[in-house]
């Protein structure tokens, strides 16, 4: 009986964690550097979901050309960009959101080059809800603060 009951809590623990939560995020970025910015949404985990697709899921398309795709959205220096609607993100246990920004108008090749914590990226969690911040350059590197 015990190895039984043993079994069916296993059984149940393993299922639990199994669950898919949806969150919604709403963003603001302002570009508080000199130059342009590449700006784009991935998350890190399953499930996939084109509209979190980050630059490294992209690339392995065999139909994609790195060196002649952009990935993200483009940010002048000194303009704000907006959600227009709420972005929604399937997420399955510790998968997180991120805002994630490169410096410059660059291809998709250009930013496979660039790692995490690299000076001219910045990987931003996104918290559900409202997430407003200021990209800025500090010491030479990108930085993000909340805006207010």
């Amino acid at each position: 009986m015990k190895l039984r009951a043993t079994l069916l809590l296993l059984l149940l623990t393993s299922l639990v964690g199994c669950g898919t939560r949806a969150e919604s995020y709403s963003v603001s970025v302002k570009n508080g550097t000199t130059g342009p910015l590449t700006i784009g949404f991935t998350k890190e985990g399953e499930p996939f979901e084109d509209l979190w697709m980050s630059p490294e899921d992209l690339a392995q398309d065999r139909a994609v050309k790195p060196e002649t795709t952009s990935w993200g959205n483009l940010l002048p220096a000194g303009k704000t960009a907006t959600t227009k609607k709420d972005m929604v993100a399937h997420l399955r246990g510790d998968t997180v959101a991120y805002l994630r920004v490169y410096r410059g108008h660059i291809n998709m090749l250009d930013i496979l080059a660039i790692s995490r914590g690299s000076a001219s990226r910045v990987d931003l969690p996104l918290v559900p809800g409202t997430n407003k911040v200021v990209i800025i350059e500090r010491e030479g590197r990108l930085a993000a603060i909340k805006a207010p």
